[in-house]
């Protein structure tokens, strides 16, 4: 007899005698029935908090942080509130730009999850270290991530690399304990345990973006708790933060420590920050390990003639792109170096994984795809899908945004492919032509010197982040700065530390110090001992500092003749800047810089505008500004990587009348630059706020009721790029008396609509006005606001508003303009650009066509056959005045047959 069978029939016995004795307690119906009411109200408790988070997300998504709050803050919603609902509030205030709302919703978590603090409140730096522990299920690692993530996009890395050691510390170590023992009641499938609340590569990607667009300073003053730390001197290499020294830092702490792997994306981030660096050796190395990691095959160790059918299946189209990223950030390293051939082999490299991209493109699009091996799953682990959880949202509305989103990482892949292998062609064909000439391979260390030079006078760094925070409406000041040279003295130490870190001057100047005839003044500033010619240069390496004092960087400065750069009030010399190089030899040609006119343009991107206009306009001097790093560093490697088609014997010709600034656009134009010292500020696709964002029109606006605007001047703005007190700033540096000039360009409609009327707001305080369509024949006017003073145009930039456009650049002049032309933008236009163009009131208008375009650039001087249009405007005046009298002379004939 089985003895299992036997207890089910004692179990079914029991069962049924209960059954037979009726209720056991009299009151046992009314308690089941309670129990279910509370499950109904369990469950429609569940169903309400899933609807007030569909509906963060949709506030957060649009970027309305004053209704999120709201909603989040609503007495109304106190049963249903949780963690999860402030973490997608937490992560709408880092979109928003406001990371002090988003500190204050985190700490106000943060208490909730443990009432015990330190007993040292006073002396914590910030708020999380108060809390030597705290619960995941309170505070989870999305709202972790959504703050880092604020700090980053606000390019505050000090905040950012102490939230990050914090998080490594306290973290859950995939649950094992400080001595890497596995904890007894840690199980992985627990809601609050690592697998949805521990440090993961989310977070960890999300500090290494920052990284990226922040480069490598010293904290501000104010930030140290104590005395000792706040003297620009006495900073060690452990406190520097942002760019490759705080990714390096959170690198180590990662590898290895946590139960998580790191992802194509990781990879490409730190290499490309070393390759940034000019460390070009050990980026490779990091290649190399990322191609074993995900079975990359190795196109120089298998061979090149291998066929890609196989391999382009078993691997990522997404890794590729990734492993191709790396390779040419690392080619365009070497080329800074003048290590032509390396450079050359890794643009060869990275065109051949572009091929084998295409050729398994369709076949693998990610982790879903049925050759997936275990590396490529890894890869998903960071991004979004690993975030999103799955019932909490609308299956029609995911369905419909997947597929949108689908269109459009299609065509963007497909963009950025062609920008890889545009510039991978143009590296190999610099490399080519290096290798054609008898001179040596490394023929840039004859001149490492004045590339030294070249750097420190063309490549400005005041700050960072990701996006234009809640600090860009600050109010503009009318003013220049009062002196303050403690304040000058430690702008330019914090310059020159993200120059020697971030951007390579390091291993610049140790290049110039391992010549046979190296430069004994550059060793006495650093205190080298002199060396003899006869050894090693391997035993020269790592002997310059990681932290520059005071007084080395005043010396480096006057040695290299940038002593004169900076004023005392802080702002930019652009005239001596440009004129600094005048005495200089060797490869770069002297443009008498100090008295050409100045042209700025705001959000520069990767400098593809800049440069063509620098390249057409030798006469004029151009300044980019951008606030991303690594753009900023791609727009130097342009200006020095410059070749000029015009001089056959020159292989590379740097530009040197374009200036790379990497800031802030408010608190450049606010700071740094002298008024009334700007002839043109050019925007060129300015991103919006929101692709959402509506408010009532401007009064006075002649327009039609569909314009967007910010009339209403009570109303909160929002954080983007031409607010209203950028806009008040820029017209403070513009040129007096109507010789400077605004010019706007945007793809977007609506957003140019809503620029218009902010300038209907401000436009008697900025005395700017709008350029007469006299002088903009080739546009065509749309719209007018504010009394028919501020008009919008649409049309093709052209010589008019100081575009200067060969006709083989019609395909777009600039990364985004190409983007939006594929019909990437939802909202952007792919041919239309609706044109802003403002001047400076007062005077004669200014005439922009004095100066013959070169080439086949587009004139705005009317031809005859731009006359034709009027001809035909009255043409067809007198034949629809013909039809009238025509019409008329019949109507009387058929009157006068009916009465007769």
């Amino acid at each position: 007899m089985n003895p299992s069978n036997s207890k089910h029939r004692k179990k079914r016995r029991r069962r049924s005698n209960h059954e037979s004795e009726g209720p056991r307690h009299p009151n046992e119906h009314q308690m089941h029935q309670h129990t279910q009411q509370q499950q109904i109200d369990k469950q429609k408790r569940h169903q309400e908090a899933l609807a007030l988070s569909q509906q963060l997300r949709q506030l957060s998504s649009q970027k309305r942080l004053a209704e999120c709050i709201d909603m989040y803050r609503s007495p109304a919603n106190d049963d249903l509130r949780d963690a999860h609902h402030g973490s997608i509030v937490v992560d709408c205030c880092a979109r928003c730009g406001d990371v002090q709302e988003a500190e204050t919703i985190v700490h106000a978590m943060l208490q909730s999850s443990q009432k015990v603090q330190n007993a040292n409140n006073g002396a914590s730096r910030y708020f999380w270290d108060e809390y030597k522990t705290f619960s995941y299920k309170k505070v989870p690692i999305q709202a972790w991530t959504a703050l880092l993530k604020g700090y980053v996009h606000s390019g505050m890395m000090a905040k950012a690399d102490s939230l990050f050691r914090y998080l490594c510390a306290v973290g859950d170590h995939g649950g094992r304990n400080n001595d890497g023992k596995q904890r007894r009641n840690w199980k992985r499938d627990h809601c609050g345990a690592a697998k949805n609340n521990g440090l993961n590569v989310r977070t960890l990607n999300t500090l290494l973006r920052g990284c990226l667009w922040t480069a490598t300073s010293l904290p501000h003053r104010g930030t140290s708790s104590s005395e000792e730390e706040v003297s620009v001197n006495n900073f060690t290499e452990n406190e520097l933060v942002g760019g490759i020294s705080t990714a390096e830092r959170a690198w180590s702490l990662c590898e290895g420590n946590f139960e998580f792997d790191f992802d194509s994306s990781s990879y490409e981030y730190l290499i490309t920050l070393l390759s940034q660096s000019l460390q070009c050796k050990r980026a490779e190395e990091c290649l190399q390990k990322m191609r074993s990691d995900f079975h990359v095959p190795d196109c120089i160790r298998e061979g090149k003639d291998k066929k890609m059918d196989n391999t382009s299946d078993a691997v990522d189209p997404t890794i590729l792109e990734s492993v191709v990223v790396c390779l040419v950030t690392i080619a365009r390293g070497y080329s800074l170096l003048g290590k032509m051939k390396d450079a050359s082999r890794c643009a060869e490299d990275a065109l051949y994984y572009l091929d084998m991209s295409a050729a398994g493109n369709g076949e693998s699009t990610g982790p879903s795809s049925k050759n997936n091996s275990s590396s490529t799953k890894r890869h998903a682990t960071g991004g979004k899908k690993a975030w999103k959880d799955g019932g909490h949202s609308n299956d029609k509305d995911d369905a419909n945004s997947n597929g949108r989103r689908e269109q459009s990482n299609k065509l963007f892949r497909n963009h950025r492919q062609s920008e890889l292998r545009s510039e991978a062609l143009s590296l190999q064909s610099l490399c080519s032509q290096h290798s054609d000439s008898s001179s040596k391979d490394d023929e840039t260390t004859n001149n490492a010197l004045h590339m030294v030079q070249f750097m420190m006078t063309r490549l400005l760094y005041f700050s960072g982040g990701g996006t234009t925070g809640k600090d860009a409406t600050k109010r503009a000041t009318t003013t220049a700065c009062s002196p303050n040279n403690s304040n000058v003295d430690e702008d330019i130490q914090q310059w020159l530390h993200s120059l020697w870190h971030s951007f390579g001057l390091k291993e610049m100047v140790q290049r110039v110090l391992e010549e046979q005839d190296g430069d004994n003044t550059l060793k006495n500033i650093f205190q080298l001992q002199s060396s003899s010619k006869t050894q090693p240069k391997k035993n020269k390496r790592g002997q310059l500092p990681n932290v520059l004092s005071t007084e080395v960087c005043s010396r480096l400065r006057h040695h290299v003749g940038t002593c004169d750069d900076l004023s005392s009030d802080g702002r930019v010399n652009f005239k001596q800047l440009f004129a600094s190089l005048e005495n200089g030899t060797g490869t770069l040609r002297n443009s008498n810089g100090k008295n050409n006119s100045l042209h700025v343009e705001l959000g520069a991107g990767s400098g593809d505008w800049a440069e063509l206009q620098a390249k057409l306009n030798p006469t004029e001097n151009y300044v980019t500004v951008e606030l991303r790093a690594d753009r900023v560093a791609q727009t130097f490697s342009k200006c020095v990587l410059h070749q000029d088609a015009n001089d056959e014997k020159s292989k590379n010709v740097p530009l040197t009348n374009l200036c790379c600034v990497g800031s802030e656009c408010g608190s450049f134009l606010r700071d740094r630059v002298s008024p009334g010292s700007v002839k043109t500020i050019f925007v060129n696709h300015p991103e919006p706020p929101t692709q959402t964002y509506s408010v009532a029109p401007a009064g006075g606006n002649t327009s039609s009721n569909k314009t967007n605007g910010a009339g209403d001047k009570s109303a909160e703005e929002p954080a983007h790029m031409l607010n209203s007190q950028i806009i008040l700033s820029a017209a403070r540096c513009l040129e007096a008396n109507g010789k400077g000039r605004l010019i706007i360009v945007s793809d977007n409609l609506i957003y140019a609509r809503l620029i218009c009327n902010t300038m209907v707001r401000i436009v008697e305080e900025a005395k700017l006005v709008g350029v007469p369509p006299g002088e903009l024949r080739d546009l065509r006017r749309i719209e007018s606001f504010g009394h028919s003073s501020i008009h919008l145009y649409e049309g093709k930039p052209s010589f008019s508003i100081g575009h200067h456009i060969p006709k083989k650049f019609e395909g777009g002049t600039s990364y985004f303009d190409r983007l939006w032309r594929t019909g990437a933008g939802k909202h952007a236009d792919t041919r239309k650009r609706f044109i802003i163009a403002l001047q400076t009131g007062g005077g004669n208008s200014r005439t922009v066509n004095k100066t013959k375009p070169r080439g086949n650039e587009q004139s705005s001087k009317p031809s005859t056959a731009e006359k034709k249009p009027n001809k035909k405007k009255s043409a067809e005046k007198q034949r629809r005045r013909n039809e009238r009298r025509l019409l008329k002379k019949q109507q009387l004939a058929q009157k006068e047959g009916k009465e007769s």
